[in-house]
């Protein structure tokens, strides 16, 4: 059972994803050619991406630390345990940690390679962020 404590800290968590989500929406269309010659579009793009990785990554940590199982090493990992754990679905954990990899990605790939995580996040993954942050919240409430 989760402290008063990290239920607040996971709420706020998935109401600042769903936030930066919307954002997001402004930049569903984007092509490579903007992507690649709008400076402010592709760091607002990144930046935005990079920020739900790290806040998924911070609930799974919460959700495991309250599990008393040992954390894993890597983030992506991280993320899987929710699915080993059956927090979540394991088709589910496996998609959400592509994103923790997509942010390593964000930090130190060339635009061509960026982009094409990045496509796949806009296109894929969103719907898969939403899925993780309704069944979190059930979870937790």
């Amino acid at each position: 059972m989760l402290k008063d404590s990290d239920k607040v800290s996971v709420i706020k968590r998935i109401e600042f994803i769903r936030i930066e989500l919307e954002d997001l929406k402004e930049y569903k269309n984007l092509t490579f050619q903007e992507y690649n010659s709008n400076r402010i579009a592709r760091r607002n793009v990144e930046r935005i991406i990079e920020n739900v990785a790290n806040a998924l990554i911070d609930i799974s940590k919460i959700l495991i630390a309250n599990e008393n199982v040992d954390m894993p090493d890597s983030y992506r990992e991280i993320i899987l345990k929710l699915g080993e754990i059956k927090i979540i679905e394991l088709d589910l954990a496996r998609s959400i940690s592509e994103i923790a990899r997509l942010r390593n990605v964000l930090a130190h790939q060339y635009l061509d390679i960026k982009w094409s995580y990045i496509k796949n996040f806009l296109e894929e993954k969103v719907d898969d962020v939403y899925t993780f942050l309704n069944i979190i919240d059930s979870y937790i409430r």
